[in-house]
């Protein structure tokens, strides 16, 4: 759907969200200050827009954001990593409609031991007026805290400070079920590999729920999945072969299950949360699997029937931080590398699709700018364009293995031959880019002899 390019944005780390017929996201690095930026783009792929960009070094803006987004209205709240009074972050709101006065700075955090935190590395959990969140570091023993915010940018209270016993480094974020918080710490805990654990959302009753030990998983980087009274997760590490598992727990912190266990072949360390349509779950892995890049996967939620449904490629993206979000069939996200300018790209992919006949540029024509004829066909395919562009374009075709099989600089006329005949019969993506590699459209073609 969109590759950036540095100018864009760079390396998207968190995941979309999905208000009206709009995404929203943001980059850690690249925009206007490379700082990174908050930006929306609708659901067809079309109208990217630059909402926000930050700067490191500015007091009332905030660089570096390692989450996603959430939405309360018509505003937009999130977190950043750095930047800020104290550089060490900052908690802020948004105009979904961007524009001047839409940016709110709402808390600075502090850059080292303070009541307030430092360093988020995750979401906002919001409930009721009131935002909760966690900090990698801070608090009273410089080893993460959970907090609370009022939207109005009042009331901020110290819920909970990690002392590494209890915890340490926590980089997910919480899930809101009843009364209760739910989230996961990167390292602390009985055996130093981290634990699961549960806080009332007054801020009492902190239960470390199950400590990870390495052989059950160790490091998650993700947030917790509630499915049916049970909370789903994944570990970066540990496991069987010692790069991260699936598990299953049940909130009280009994029942433990590791589901699944990543191999690298399969896939390898996944950073991010899994989502769940039915009995299955979808989620990605950051390394592994076939190139090396990571992987799109589902499994089923007792563990069995789990599919490597796309390898990324590079062409197609590259390490995926983040998570997926499914709309119509189809699971939408971010990966961090890849793409043309390999600064991340955000995609779409057809969840029926065999992974033997697909890839993630199984797009449509961005905004009808380019017509297709006839497809399939024998190999030689006419390309109508349907408005102006530049003076010269490019156009570049792959195979399903990413494997770039025709390239063709253009002067801007209003159809273009596309000659594939020399290959074999099969699904090929291509996509045509401007004087600045912006990209004007692409999609998929089909040789059918």
């Amino acid at each position: 759907m969109l590759s950036f390019n540095g100018a864009n944005g760079k390396n998207p780390f968190g995941s979309l969200i999905l208000s009206g017929n709009k995404f929203y996201g943001m980059t850690k690095e690249g925009g206007a200050n490379n700082g990174g930026n908050v930006f929306s783009i609708d659901t067809n792929g079309t109208n990217y827009a630059d909402l926000w960009d930050f700067q490191y070094g500015m007091t009332t803006n905030g660089a570096y954001p390692y989450g996603s987004l959430i939405i309360e209205g018509n505003k937009l709240y999130g977190m950043t990593e750095a930047g800020g009074a104290n550089a060490g972050g900052i908690i802020f709101s948004l105009d979904t409609a961007g524009g001047a006065g839409a940016f709110k700075d709402l808390l600075d955090f502090a850059g080292v031991s303070n009541p307030k935190g430092s360093f988020p590395y995750g979401d906002l959990t919001p409930s009721g007026g009131v935002l909760y969140g966690i900090t990698e570091y801070g608090g009273a023993n410089n080893d993460g805290e959970i907090f609370s915010i009022d939207t109005d940018a009042t009331g901020f209270r110290d819920l909970y400070d990690f002392n590494g016993g209890n915890g340490l480094n926590p980089i997910g974020s919480m899930i809101l079920v009843g009364n209760k918080l739910y989230g996961m710490t990167l390292g602390g805990g009985a055996n130093g590999d981290g634990d699961i654990f549960s806080i009332d959302t007054s801020g009492n009753i902190f239960k470390d729920l199950f400590d990870f030990n390495g052989i059950n998983g160790s490091a998650p980087r993700g947030s917790l999945t509630f499915v049916q009274g049970l909370l789903y997760g994944m570990t970066y590490t540990g496991g069987a072969g010692n790069d991260g598992n699936i598990f299953s727990i049940d909130t009280n912190g009994t029942g433990f299950k590791d589901r699944f266990d990543f191999n690298g072949i399969n896939g390898k360390e996944p950073w991010g949360d899994l989502i769940v349509s039915g009995s299955k779950l979808f989620g990605m892995a950051e390394y592994g699997a076939a190139n090396g890049y990571g992987n799109i996967f589902s499994i089923d939620t007792n563990g069995s029937g789990f599919r490597d449904m796309l390898d990324f490629n590079n062409i197609n993206g590259e390490n995926p931080s983040g998570s997926l979000l499914l709309l119509n069939g189809q699971l939408f996200g971010m990966a961090d590398n890849g793409g043309i300018d390999d600064d991340g790209v955000i995609f779409r992919f057809d969840t029926i699709t065999p992974k033997s006949t697909t890839a993630i540029y199984n797009l449509t024509e961005a905004a009808g700018t380019l017509n297709v004829y006839p497809n399939p066909s024998n190999g030689e395919f006419t390309v109508s364009i349907k408005k102006e562009l530049g003076i010269t374009n490019n156009v570049e075709v792959y195979n399903v293995l990413g494997e770039r099989v025709y390239s063709q600089i253009l002067i801007s006329n209003s159809s273009f031959l596309i000659n594939l005949s020399s290959q074999p019969n099969g699904v090929y993506f291509y996509r045509v880019t401007g004087n600045s590699r912006e990209l004007i459209g692409e999609g998929k073609l089909v040789i059918q002899r």
